[in-house]
């Protein structure tokens, strides 16, 4: 299945060297192409193996994969929300609705993608992302000076399954911690073997979640929320949702 000529995929590729605003027209332009090819009364029954070099990333940081639809195209309806979800996780921004203490409110949130291997949306409003010593770090922007700072670090070790670090969390947080629960296998705000601890019950008591994420090649992304007690309403659910639009990329 053909999408475009040999000319727009020069100027596709032109566009991404160069980091010019034509991104986004090219952008519109191969979806509204992929949709005529998905809108075809030809019901494809065979998987339809995808050439090499199909593959683009249109969004702010490289992220938008626009071939994967033209092989999930075995039937319209399917193929169709394949499109429409594709084009949702990967827009450059988008605006979001979370509920924080009973209050819903609305923010815009930014696509940032990771030289480990994976995308995540920013809420810059509150928070900053740094990379520092191979880790990712998103520090949230008010500070207190009687209180733990309030961050969430990603890393990855690829040599290390999670429960090979679950346990090695665990005797290092039983050294610190008056608390440590090895929670199991949680599946919000991300699919995760959770290990928790905090030391005590004060209101700026600190409070520790590791969510250890398989990254499917014999390593793990070691995810580490730090906050405190009467943060957990707070920065908890804000941390939390950008977690839940953490997704590995190959």
């Amino acid at each position: 299945m053909k999408i475009m000529d040999h000319r727009e995929d020069e100027k596709i590729i032109d566009a991404l060297l160069c980091g010019t605003e034509e991104v986004t027209e090219l952008k519109d332009m191969v979806w509204s192409n992929i949709q005529k090819e998905l809108n075809l009364d030809v019901v494809k029954r065979e998987y339809v193996k995808p050439k090499k070099n199909r593959m683009f990333f249109f969004a702010k940081y490289g992220s938008i994969a626009a071939a994967v639809a033209i092989v999930l195209s075995l039937n319209t309806q399917f193929g169709q929300a394949a499109v429409n979800k594709i084009k949702d996780i990967f827009v450059p921004n988008k605006a979001v609705t979370q509920q924080l203490e009973g209050v819903k409110e609305q923010l815009n949130v930014t696509l940032k993608e990771s030289a480990m291997k994976y995308i995540i949306y920013i809420d810059e409003e509150n928070y900053t992302l740094q990379h520092l010593d191979g880790k990712d770090k998103i520090t949230a922007k008010t500070k207190s000076q009687i209180a733990p700072e309030v961050f969430m670090e990603i890393q990855q070790v690829k040599d290390k399954k999670p429960e090979t670090i679950a346990t090695e969390l665990q005797k290092e947080l039983s050294e610190g911690y008056v608390k440590v629960e090895n929670k199991g296998t949680v599946n919000v705000p991300i699919k995760a073997l959770l290990i928790y601890a905090n030391n005590g019950a004060k209101w700026n008591s600190t409070i520790i979640k590791y969510y250890l994420v398989d990254d499917a090649k014999g390593g793990t992304f070691i995810i580490k929320q730090q906050l405190f007690l009467e943060a957990e309403e707070g920065h908890g659910v804000r941390l939390d949702n950008m977690l839940k639009e953490f997704k590995l990329i190959d």
